[in-house]
């Protein structure tokens, strides 16, 4: 397995330029095609059905967002140990990684589902969703979390999918989930009239629908690298190895959706207007920082293979490529940002009240534009701690920068107004990037690894 084989990518050997680059471009686009299905539910919403309704989904969407990332994190732990096994060689620890992983998903899922089936409506209340949205907000979360079980399958095997350096095919099935639920889009909310509730039901159709196939093909993909099948279902010594990454991830990655949360009710509480210009800049701003955000994703696999391979050298001249091209395209979305806001948050909405939203949403992008670069440093250096598995570095820093936008949210929001929304967002950014940097330079990083060479 030390040679590629067709879609699966070893990164352990050749330029690391090339390998980044072959590796990092699909990872790039799944992420893309991931935030333009979020972005045409929003434009769909927005403009069929207004703007109240932008807003709901924009509140509702801070809770999906919780256990979205509670599903990532949990990936996380498999996708760092593979990643490792992936570069030391080792077949039978990807396989029993695999589907412990995967049988972790799937109970994880189903307890989810029935959490949120009771609970959508008192913590939508607890985040102080205004009234006049509180029921389209509701029936989405309601529907949304039907899908569950997908959502943590789903995100489980993507996660073994790129940890063996195979970034093609979770592209394929993102492109796949975003043409169904746009179809599923159009025909639920236009022909059926189901609203809300319609955006929602298209999105969990389209997860269920690509998680079926997703899994067959991992499956195949096992077998056709000669990894036959697991000794057992699920391995509890490789779980907990898994679970040292992807509980603090889980953890973290929740938190900080926590914290959204949070942000989001001091964001609910001046009203729709602010509420629906903050969630499609907030679409806006996601969908810019796509490179940085997962250009990191992509080195994280690089650093892992490379550790578990015994190749730390490697892993500077993967973050000097990584620096360059991701500062590069993000000096170029500046440029967007800062001269078009107005129109990028016309797209999300027109009809009574759009003024204000985009009036709102346009001076959050151009204060977050001007920090992008910071942002992209950020993020880049701080993924080579998780390729590693130096997970208290990884998830202090994150909490960091989350906990500095929290604070600033609901400290000077009352006294400086809106603006304060989007200023603690580069606040945050700025504050945890030094310490990133200065991390990383010491070098101790190096010494972390999940696996041993023999």
């Amino acid at each position: 397995m030390k040679k590629s084989q067709g879609d699966t990518l070893d990164m352990t050997q050749g330029s690391p330029a090339k390998a980044l680059l072959a590796f990092a471009v699909p990872v790039i686009l799944s992420n893309l095609f991931q935030q333009l299905y979020n972005l045409i539910d929003s434009l769909i919403v927005g403009n069929y059905l207004g703007a109240d309704a932008l807003a709901a989904v924009g509140s509702a969407g801070t809770i999906t967002a919780v256990i979205v990332q509670l599903a990532s994190g949990l990936a996380l732990g498999a996708s760092v140990v593979i990643a490792q096994y992936f570069g030391a060689g080792k077949k039978k620890e990807i396989r029993t990684c695999m589907t412990t992983i995967c049988v972790f998903a799937v109970l994880t899922g189903v307890v989810v589902t029935v959490f949120t089936q009771l609970l959508a409506g008192p913590i939508l209340l607890l985040v102080k969703t205004p009234v006049e949205v509180l029921e389209y907000s509701t029936l989405y979360l309601t529907i949304y979390f039907w899908g569950s079980v997908a959502i943590f399958l789903y995100n489980a095997e993507q996660a073994v999918f790129i940890a063996m350096g195979d970034s093609r095919t979770p592209l394929y099935f993102l492109i796949l989930a975003f043409f169904l639920n746009v179809a599923g889009d159009f025909f639920f909310i236009l022909v059926c009239s189901l609203g809300v509730g319609g955006s929602a039901l298209a999105t969990t159709l389209s997860q269920a629908v690509c998680t079926v196939l997703s899994l067959v093909v991992l499956e195949r993909k096992m077998r056709r690298l000669g990894m036959e099948r697991a000794e057992r279902w699920f391995d509890r010594t490789e779980f907990l190895r898994m679970m040292r990454i992807a509980v603090p991830a889980a953890l973290q990655q929740s938190v900080v959706s926590l914290g959204t949360v949070c942000v989001q009710t001091v964001t609910n509480s001046f009203g729709p207007a602010v509420m629906a210009g903050c969630s499609a800049a907030n679409k806006a701003v996601n969908l810019v920082s796509a490179v940085p955000i997962n250009w990191g994703n992509a080195l994280s696999n690089f650093v892992g293979q490379n550790i578990g391979a015994g190749k730390p050298d490697r892993i500077g001249q993967g973050v000097k490529v990584s620096l360059l091209v991701t500062g590069a395209v993000s000096f170029v979305m500046i440029l967007i940002m800062e001269l078009m806001p107005e129109t990028l948050i016309g797209w999300f909405v027109e009809g009574e009240g759009a003024e204000e939203v985009i009036r709102v949403g346009a001076s959050y992008l151009k204060v977050t534009g001007l920090f992008l670069v910071v942002f992209s440093v950020y993020m880049v250096v701080k993924s080579v701690f998780n390729g590693v598995g130096d997970m208290s570095w990884y998830v202090g820093l994150t909490l960091g920068s989350l906990g500095i936008r929290v604070l600033c949210a609901f400290l000077l929001a009352p006294v400086f107004g809106e603006a304060i929304l989007w200023w603690s967002v580069a606040a945050g950014w700025c504050m945890a990037a030094v310490p990133t940097v200065l991390h990383y330079l010491g070098g101790n990083w190096k010494e972390h690894s999940l696996v041993r060479i023999e």
